[in-house]
Protein backbone atom coordinates (compact mmCIF):
# COMPACT_ATOMS: atom_id res chain seq x y z
CA UNK A 1 0.00 0.00 0.00
CA UNK A 2 1.21 3.46 -0.84
CA UNK A 3 -0.07 5.86 1.84
CA UNK A 4 -0.34 8.69 -0.68
CA UNK A 5 -2.83 6.62 -2.67
CA UNK A 6 -4.87 5.57 0.38
CA UNK A 7 -5.04 8.52 2.76
CA UNK A 8 -6.39 11.97 2.01
CA UNK A 9 -4.36 15.13 2.60
CA UNK A 10 -5.68 15.71 6.14
CA UNK A 11 -4.99 12.09 7.15
CA UNK A 12 -1.45 12.32 5.78
CA UNK A 13 -0.85 15.48 7.79
CA UNK A 14 -2.07 13.75 10.97
CA UNK A 15 0.14 10.72 10.36
CA UNK A 16 3.18 12.88 9.63
CA UNK A 17 2.82 14.52 13.05
CA UNK A 18 3.70 11.08 14.41
CA UNK A 19 5.85 9.53 11.69
CA UNK A 20 7.20 10.77 8.35
CA UNK A 21 5.67 9.10 5.31
CA UNK A 22 7.29 8.20 2.03
CA UNK A 23 5.65 8.02 -1.38
CA UNK A 24 6.29 4.30 -1.92
CA UNK A 25 4.71 0.91 -1.35
CA UNK A 26 4.65 -0.13 2.32
CA UNK A 27 4.83 -3.74 3.44
CA UNK A 28 2.27 -5.23 5.82
CA UNK A 29 4.83 -5.06 8.63
CA UNK A 30 5.41 -1.36 7.97
CA UNK A 31 1.67 -0.74 8.04
CA UNK A 32 1.43 -2.55 11.38
CA UNK A 33 4.30 -0.47 12.80
CA UNK A 34 2.71 2.76 11.55
CA UNK A 35 -0.63 1.82 13.09
CA UNK A 36 1.05 0.90 16.38
CA UNK A 37 2.86 4.24 16.51
CA UNK A 38 -0.43 6.03 15.95
CA UNK A 39 -2.13 4.01 18.70
CA UNK A 40 0.75 4.66 21.10
CA UNK A 41 0.55 8.37 20.34
CA UNK A 42 -3.20 8.35 20.97
CA UNK A 43 -2.72 6.60 24.29
CA UNK A 44 0.20 8.80 25.36
CA UNK A 45 -1.25 12.16 24.44
CA UNK A 46 -4.81 11.49 25.50
CA UNK A 47 -3.75 10.17 28.89
CA UNK A 48 -2.20 13.57 29.55
CA UNK A 49 -5.41 15.47 28.84
CA UNK A 50 -7.86 12.68 29.72
CA UNK A 51 -9.68 12.58 26.39
CA UNK A 52 -8.83 9.26 24.74
CA UNK A 53 -12.21 9.02 22.98
CA UNK A 54 -11.64 12.32 21.19
CA UNK A 55 -8.15 11.25 20.09
CA UNK A 56 -9.41 7.86 18.88
CA UNK A 57 -12.16 9.52 16.87
CA UNK A 58 -9.64 11.89 15.27
CA UNK A 59 -7.58 8.96 13.99
CA UNK A 60 -10.43 6.47 13.39
CA UNK A 61 -10.42 6.69 9.58
CA UNK A 62 -6.65 6.22 9.49
CA UNK A 63 -6.74 3.20 11.77
CA UNK A 64 -9.61 1.69 9.78
CA UNK A 65 -7.67 2.06 6.53
CA UNK A 66 -4.56 0.52 8.10
CA UNK A 67 -6.65 -2.44 9.27
CA UNK A 68 -8.00 -3.01 5.74
CA UNK A 69 -4.54 -2.99 4.17
CA UNK A 70 -2.92 -5.29 6.73
CA UNK A 71 -4.86 -8.26 5.38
Amino acid sequence: MNPYNIFDKQEIEKIERIEPLQDREYTKDEIVRMENKILLDIMGNSSKNGDIDKAREEYKSIIDKCERYKI
